[in-house]
């Protein structure tokens, strides 16, 4: 787990959060209200409030972390194993849980910590990744783009043109994306989010393994990147996330 604990005050905003995530590289923070835990906020949650409603004619700077952030909070205690915090980050959809000692918030543990228990993993990734991704096309808008995601309940999709792979679209690069597209809100005063694409945020050239690739070579790669998702090419697509790795872990295939 991470003792580091990197928190952001309610009353900031979400482009204060986006800075800092970006400033430590990381994709959520703890938020505070009077130097106390209350809830956390993560590059999802941004998404979300950027791409919908009202909040997609504010900048950025004028939506609050309050309005955006997580409250209910799913604490593990210190003393719990790997597979608990597995299952528990499935069954709520989490990517990270704070880690309490004596009801004190001490950590938190992520998906990325998760998954390094398995650098030495000698198994194929062929029985974990997942073989039907869902695909988006590069001029496809990220407005339908990031619904899509919410149908699926995934954070990644494969961007693909004429049966090539082009890139990978993700959360952060939604959340990045959108918050250069605030920008323009003060040269513009009618820019639409309509005309933003897939193209114009997605990560080019993702790196790629195969099918026979072991999961701690995945893993090292994951790490050694920092992405949460490596395309697999086989004569049909595939993806391999670090959820379907924790999968495997709550279920007991891994490690």
């Amino acid at each position: 787990m991470k003792k580091d604990l990197i928190t952001i005050d309610k009353d900031q905003n979400i482009g204060d959060a986006l800075r800092l995530m970006k400033e430590k590289d990381i994709s959520r923070l703890l938020v505070t209200e009077d130097k106390k835990i209350i809830g956390i906020i993560t590059e999802e949650d941004i998404t979300n409030r950027l791409v919908t409603g009202r909040e997609r004619k504010l900048k950025a700077s004028h939506i609050h972390i309050s309005s955006a952030m997580t409250k209910d909070l799913k604490l593990i205690p210190i003393d719990s194993e790997i597979k608990d915090a597995a299952k528990i980050m499935l069954e709520n959809r989490f990517s990270s849980l704070p880690v309490i000692d004596d009801s004190k918030i001490v950590g938190l543990i992520t998906k990325t910590d998760l998954v390094k228990s398995l650098k030495n993993s000698k198994r194929s990734i062929r029985e974990f990744y997942t073989k039907d991704p869902v695909l988006v096309n590069p001029a496809d808008t990220i407005v339908s783009a990031r619904k899509v995601m919410l149908e699926h309940n995934i954070h990644r999709l494969l961007v693909t043109d004429r049966g090539l792979l082009t890139g990978i679209l993700t959360e952060r690069d939604l959340a990045r994306g959108l918050k250069t597209f605030r920008k323009a809100l003060d040269k513009s005063p009618h820019p639409d989010i309509r005309g933003l694409r897939v193209e114009h945020v997605m990560t080019r050239e993702p790196v790629t393994i195969k099918p026979e690739t072991t999961v701690g070579r995945a893993v090292e790669i994951m790490l050694k990147k920092g992405i949460s998702g490596i395309p697999i090419i086989t004569k049909d697509f595939g993806i391999l996330t670090k959820t379907d790795l924790i999968r495997g872990i709550a279920d007991g295939r891994l490690p």
